[in-house]
């Protein structure tokens, strides 16, 4: 299996290009992210097939393969440590099995892909496969999919000395096993980045800090295989964890509010929005949600959620309760980010859409009851308005568009993390 170090490429990269440090060649043929398609008489996205389900066993090096055309096992492969975080990688051939306990991230190609064949795409159903591209280095944490591309933050370590980094990956890097460019801090930090075309916002921890968080945005341009930072925003965010982009805006969440910044053209400008007076004591905003299309964004801060008006630049409760006595189960988003979809302690999925600023849409139940320790997990095809709830070793298939769930399948396994794979609609290529 090849092995790669973020310390031991960049001194690889530094003779030579990226490209040379990824000299295997891969099994499946990649291809490049696809094009508007050629209008040929055929709707190819009423041909997207319903993709494929990969599922972590509990406490077991294990992922699960299915089938969601008919909910079958396709494969079980073998990992080398058990799956901490699972991901889809930025067009979804990839399952991205995060090993932060172990420092690794391994991939497995999904077996669905499409290549450019004449006017069209042919898609392809193969036989899932552990990729032979391995990331080792400290912690990794953060992986932050943005259009084709995505983030992957390592956050070193304290005890040991081991410094933070950050790669970017693409389905074709993946292919390729090579980084796009990457990135090393002089200190460890539990940090992310948000990707804006050619550049990159990332986080800075001050050496000197008690915190592993960091407190300082920095802006990064890409150079190559490399990064060249280009600034250091004045505005602080100390405690900073989580981040999200709108169209407009690049946010981070701030242990005293948010940190906003505005791009125009290469011109980054940032504004503090405090934390409201209401917010109880000892609450942060953590983590970041919400839909590039809506400079509206959700934050979280342990059970309450708020919204986070970018533009009038102020932070409400986000009141998402339709009665009384209602607590979240989970949440998530659709998979074009329409929606988000909380799953209440009455077995109901709640639908708030994106375009009317996350208002209640409607409601669907699921189900009966819920166990009180039951904890769920959303998964949400991009290719068709399905869900997956896994819940206990049962998958609930919910069609959001019909409002109604359509099928069942059992486990015979402890189900962890899971994600989706396969062919998304031409909106995510």
């Amino acid at each position: 299996m090849k092995k790669f170090n973020l310390k031991t490429l960049v001194i690889a990269c530094a003779m030579t290009t990226l490209v040379a440090c990824g000299d295997s060649e891969t099994k499946i043929t990649e291809i490049a992210p696809t094009p508007a398609p050629i209008d040929d008489g055929h709707d190819h996205d009423d041909e997207l097939g319903k993709g494929r389900l990969a599922i972590a066993e509990v406490d077991q090096a294990v992922i699960h393969v299915f089938d969601l055309e008919n909910n079958s096992l396709v494969d079980s492969l073998t990992i080398t440590n058990p799956a901490e975080y699972l991901y889809s990688s930025p067009e979804n051939r990839y399952a991205v099995v995060v090993q932060r306990s172990f420092d690794s991230v391994e991939f497995i190609d999904g077996g669905v892909w499409q290549e450019l064949h004449g006017d069209h795409y042919d898609q392809h159903s193969d036989d899932p496969e552990l990729s032979s591209f391995t990331l080792n280095d400290v912690k990794p944490a953060h992986f932050v999919p943005r259009g084709d591309k995505a983030a992957v933050f390592f956050d070193g370590n304290k005890e040991t000395g081991a410094n933070a980094g950050l790669g970017l990956l693409s389905d074709e890097s993946i292919s390729e096993e090579k980084f796009i460019a990457e990135h090393h801090f002089d200190t460890y930090m539990h940090g992310t980045a948000e990707i804006r075309g050619e550049f990159v916002l990332t986080t800075l921890r001050d050496s000197n800090s008690e915190s592993s968080l960091p407190e300082n945005v920095a802006l990064l341009e890409t150079h190559g295989d490399h990064f060249h930072q280009e600034q250091v925003f004045a505005t602080k965010c100390p405690a900073l964890h989580g981040s999200f982009q709108t169209e407009d805006y690049i946010a981070f969440a701030c242990g005293d509010g948010i940190l906003s910044i505005e791009q125009q053209g290469n011109t980054f400008t940032e504004q503090k929005i405090s934390n409201p007076i209401g917010m109880p004591e000892g609450a942060r905003i953590g983590t970041l949600l919400g839909s590039k299309e809506n400079n509206i964004m959700i934050g979280r801060a342990g059970t309450d959620f708020f919204l986070i008006d970018l533009a009038a630049q102020n932070i409400s409760p986000f009141n998402w309760q339709q009665e009384d006595g209602l607590t979240r189960v989970t949440y998530a988003f659709d998979g074009h980010n329409e929606h988000m979809l909380i799953l209440d302690n009455k077995g109901h999925l709640n639908l708030y859409s994106a375009d009317s600023g996350w208002q209640f849409e409607s409601s669907i139940e699921i189900f009966d009851t819920l166990a009180e320790d039951a904890t769920p997990l959303i998964v949400s095809s991009k290719a068709h308005e399905l869900v997956y709830i896994i819940n206990g070793q049962e998958v609930t298939t919910v069609d959001l568009h019909e409002g109604m769930v359509v099928g069942h399948f059992d486990l015979d396994f402890i189900p962890g993390k899971a994600t989706w794979l396969g062919i998304a609609t031409e909106e995510e290529h």
